[in-house]
């Protein structure tokens, strides 16, 4: 078979397409990555230290500064998600495309001989199928030019949300990191602010524990942290607890409480203290948090989900049953629910919390440190039920 240069260029650009559309896992991190975050959590303590004078009207307007950022983040979040979509359709009309283009390259091979045409028209098993095939090789040819001149546009358009999608993801990120800058300093200086998760100080010492394991393991400060550990993968999720209810949502920001706070996950309650609480999915412990005053025992864990990394947090335990460094799959308990004696109003430390419940969180990427600047809504994986709609099963 014989095709011309203009086929033959169509046919490589689609392959192309095709190559560029594999998903990449970019979230991979190095020791010197580790190193960078562990300089901007030492200037974000340093200016903490410079603003601890904040007046309460500083402290208003920063924290009306931070809803209005949250604000935009969800509305940019939604956008981007939408863009998403619109790709995710593109996808199926490029595979809608790519089978008619196997029909007409089919053709092309069939009438390339002298007597392929009439082979190919007497190949037929019955009458309605020499039909059929006598229909194709006659419109066949005529489509040819339409096809591709509609795959190219295809293309172009799905470049062009591509690179829309990633202008909208750059000025993301920059909303985030002025988000959690903003939240940092509040959060290590200012009693008002209630958001669970840890302080500053606690980040640098944890984060200097994860350098030296790391370096200790040999690691290089350029090589994949992944090439160091192995990292388990996983094909999908299941609830962290046999079975509970929805006792709190996700949110942005949470009005029940001060000023500026948030609520970076969903709180699962309907059990005592003491339930085991199991990893929502293979993967190894990043961090753990003996004592914090906002969020008392916790257990990060880092996942590579069909191919993509995530975070997930569980917050409020009573104990803990994993250590650093330890893989993980959906039948280890990594503690048990705790919030009720840790309780601060029940003569507890965590005083974010008023009974027993599991604070369960997710992040995009492996990002045990700034994990609520990356978080996302449980319910966009899980399907739990809503608050006082009745239990979720394991």
């Amino acid at each position: 078979m014989v095709l011309g240069e203009d086929m033959k260029k169509k046919i490589i650009l689609f392959i192309m397409l095709l190559i560029v559309l594999i998903p990449i896992n970019t979230s991979a991190k190095t020791l010197n990555d580790l190193y960078n975050e562990l300089s901007d959590l030492e200037e974000k303590y340093a200016n903490s230290n410079n603003n601890k004078q904040l007046t309460e009207s500083e402290i208003n307007e920063i924290s009306k500064q931070i809803n209005d950022i949250n604000a935009s983040i969800a509305s940019a979040q939604s956008e981007i998600s939408q863009a998403q979509k619109d790709i995710q359709d593109s996808y199926v009309k490029i595979e809608e495309k790519k089978q008619e283009t196997d029909e007409l390259l089919k053709f092309l091979q069939v009438s390339s001989g002298g007597n392929a045409y009439l082979e190919y028209l007497f190949d037929a098993e019955n009458y309605t199928d020499f039909i059929y095939r006598y229909s194709i090789v006659s419109q066949m040819s005529g489509y040819n030019n339409k096809l591709m001149e509609e795959l190219e546009t295809l293309i172009n358009d799905l470049e062009e949300k591509k690179k829309t999608l990633a202008d909208k993801e750059a000025s993301l990120e920059a909303q985030r990191k002025e988000v959690s800058d903003k939240r940092d300093i509040l959060r290590t200086n200012l009693s008002v602010l209630t958001t669970e998760g840890t302080t500053i100080e606690q980040d640098i010492a944890d984060l200097k524990k994860d350098i030296n394991y790391y370096t200790k393991l040999g690691c290089g400060r350029n090589q994949e942290l992944s090439s160091c550990v192995s990292q388990p993968n996983a094909s999908g999720w299941t609830y962290p607890l046999h079975s509970g209810c929805v006792s709190s949502e996700y949110t942005s920001y949470r009005v029940d409480w001060s000023p500026g706070s948030e609520h970076h996950g969903i709180d699962l309650a309907c059990n005592p203290e003491g339930t085991p609480v199991y990893a929502a999915a293979a993967g190894t412990v990043a961090r753990i948090v003996d004592y914090s005053t906002c969020g008392g025992k916790m257990v990060y864990v880092y996942h590579n989900v069909n191919g993509v990394a995530y975070t997930s947090v569980y917050m409020h335990m009573l104990t803990i049953n994993v250590s650093y460094g330890q893989t993980v799959n959906e039948n280890t308990v990594v503690g048990t629910v705790g919030g009720g004696s840790t309780a601060y109003s029940n003569g507890g430390y965590d005083r974010c919390t008023t009974g027993a419940h599991l604070h369960f969180g997710l992040a995009s990427g492996h990002v045990a440190y700034g994990f609520n600047s990356y978080s996302f809504n449980p319910r966009d994986i899980f399907t739990f039920p809503q608050i006082g709609g009745g239990y979720f099963y394991r």
